[in-house]
């Protein structure tokens, strides 16, 4: 008998389980490596925690204006209300409780995934795509950002959830629209789960439940909209060029999976992510070119969609439209098109892979041959990804644990002003996640005098380019030894103040890993943002953090920030 290798896979489950197994595992190595209790990213974790102070005394009706409050145009009660509970259980908010359970929220997800993929009765080797895809790390800071975790991967597991129960089972109403409430109050796009679940209603044939959701997501829009003020300024349809930038920002979005990394992008990748937006959106018209009158039928009333898993598939894609379609409204006069592309959008290009691929396995009767292609493609796509955006997760978490230095020993940093914050309430809100300071270990940052250094180590340089001071040491690999906190920070201090920069490491070429084994580039460069810093005369200095432990080395060198 000639050997099938569609029926070697089909008869080795074991090998399938495996295969499933192993992106949970590689996903959960890379979230214990770059975890940390810090707030990361801006102060959005800062501003959200403030719900804290006052709210045990306040009265009902403040308590709901605080757990309601806008921010900025989203009323994050699901993060508020885990926030409260940590720290009520607790007393105290450690964030990467937080992202444990986002994360979980994610995972979730992929059980809801395979609730729907055993519907369909086959071989489990078909579901290693979805793990393989939706356990990639290119949104790795939703991942990693704490509060903002729980509303991005909160909104997904709610929907779905929603979305769930009315394609496969429709005669639970009630927990599928406290499923969107949960969705709505958790993030803003999550009210457009009224609008997908009431198509799945109408589209199956029923229609008092469609009604009925639709009366809902009228008295809850009434809720949410009392005192709604925009903030943002919208796309204006008389603009060519706004509209352009919206029409590309909007397959882009669906697309952006194709750029493999997250940031650092150029215009000619971010044109790759709308190409291969396109194409998305043209395979599922495709897949679904046979469905099209079935669907007509369905809408005109004069007989129900009955394929159920493809019905789950398209309103995944629909809801993933429409998300799309409003971010480009509300965010290309800012944003632009570049704004599109930001990394914590892209959970929703790997939210239309998986719709996608479920459509297919679920409208599609020939599947064997190209699923023995989709499943190494799967594989390789997310192993690429991990290799593009590591390094960056790695720079992120750094960059973290300098945003928290800069801000404790900096009453009068433009960091916290921006967020209309002083250091006193940075302090208070930071003790209620009690987070380390790793930089001034060993040495007093806020002390006036200069720093008593173990020895020299001087730069390879230190220019001014674009409103940055950028220092570059180019023949050390500093490589981390603890944990990736470690790495070289470079010090700007004076009498008066004191700066970090975080290091930036590089990713060496795929082909390097592969041939070499190695990953991180040699050399960092560490920059600070001019418009950050006091004016005043700064000594530089080298902060080498090594297995848990700082070394400060002087470098020889000064910087004279003018007014």
């Amino acid at each position: 008998m000639p050997f099938s290798p569609s029926g070697f896979l089909f008869r080795n489950t074991w090998f399938a389980i495996l295969l499933c197994i192993l992106p949970l595992l590689l996903y959960a190595w890379f979230f214990q490596s770059i975890s940390l209790n810090v707030n990361y990213i801006a102060f959005d974790d800062i501003m959200i925690l403030g719900v804290i102070p006052g709210f045990e005394g306040a009265g009902w009706l403040e308590k709901w204006k605080l757990l309601t409050t806008l921010f900025p145009e989203h009323r994050l009660v699901f993060s508020r209300s885990v926030i409260l509970f940590l720290n009520g259980v607790f007393g105290r908010v450690d964030l990467v409780w937080l992202m444990i359970i986002a994360n979980l929220c994610w995972a979730l997800c992929g059980w809801i995934f395979y609730r729907a993929f055993a519907r369909l009765q086959l071989p489990l080797w078909y579901f290693v795509p979805v793990l393989w895809l939706w356990f990639n790390v290119q949104s790795f800071e939703n991942i990693f950002w704490g509060v903002s975790s729980l509303c991005n991967f909160g909104v997904i597991l709610f929907v779905l959830s929603a979305m769930f129960l009315a394609a496969y089972k429709p005669h639970r109403l009630l927990p599928a629209l406290m499923f969107c409430i949960a969705a709505t109050f958790t993030y803003g796009n999550g009210m457009m789960a009224f609008a997908v679940t009431g198509c799945i209603y109408w589209l199956a044939g029923h229609h008092r439940s469609f009604f009925i959701t639709l009366g809902t997501a009228v008295l809850v829009a009434a809720i949410y909209f009392i005192d709604f003020t925009p903030i943002t300024q919208s796309i204006n349809p008389a603009d060519p060029a706004e509209v352009r930038d919206g029409l590309a920002g909007f397959s882009g979005f669906i697309g952006s999976i194709a750029t493999l990394s997250a940031y650092g992008l150029s215009t000619r990748v971010m044109y790759l992510a709308v190409a291969a937006g396109v194409v998305f959106i043209l395979t599922l018209l495709f897949l679904y070119r046979y469905q099209v009158l079935l669907l007509t039928r369905a809408v005109l009333r004069k007989s129900p969609y009955n394929n159920q898993g493809a019905l789950f598939a398209l309103a995944i894609c629909m809801f993933t439209a429409i998300t799309a379609l409003a971010l480009a409204y509300k965010r290309i006069p800012t944003d632009t098109f570049e704004g599109m592309f930001k990394g914590r959008y892209r959970m929703y290009s790997t939210l239309w892979c998986v719709a996608m691929y479920l459509g297919f396995l679920s409208v599609t009767k020939k599947r064997a041959n190209l699923a023995l292609w989709i499943v190494p493609a799967s594989i390789l796509l997310n192993l690429m990804i991990l290799h593009s955006n590591f390094a960056d997760a790695v720079n992120n978490r750094r960059a973290a644990v300098v945003q928290e230095f800069n801000a404790r020993y900096n009453a009068d940093w433009l960091g916290i002003k921006m967020f209309s914050m002083d250091q006193a309430h940075f302090e208070k809100i930071r003790s209620y996640y009690q987070s380390s300071d790793p930089l001034a270990e060993g040495w007093e940052p806020g002390s006036p005098e200069p720093v008593v250094c173990d020895s020299t180590y001087k730069p390879d340089s230190v220019m001014q380019r674009g409103g940055h001071v950028l220092v570059h040491y180019y023949n050390n690999f500093f490589t981390p030894e603890k944990d990736y906190t470690d790495g070289a920070y470079v010090l700007l201090k004076s009498a008066r103040h004191v700066y970090a920069a975080p290091p930036g490491q590089l990713a060496v070429p795929l082909k390097t890993t592969l041939r070499r084994g190695m990953y991180f580039s040699k050399g960092v460069y560490a920059g600070f943002h001019q418009a950050t810093i006091e004016p005043g005369l700064y000594q530089i200095y080298l902060l080498v953090r090594k297995n848990g432990k700082n070394r400060i080395y002087c470098t020889g060198e000064t910087w004279n920030e003018k007014l």
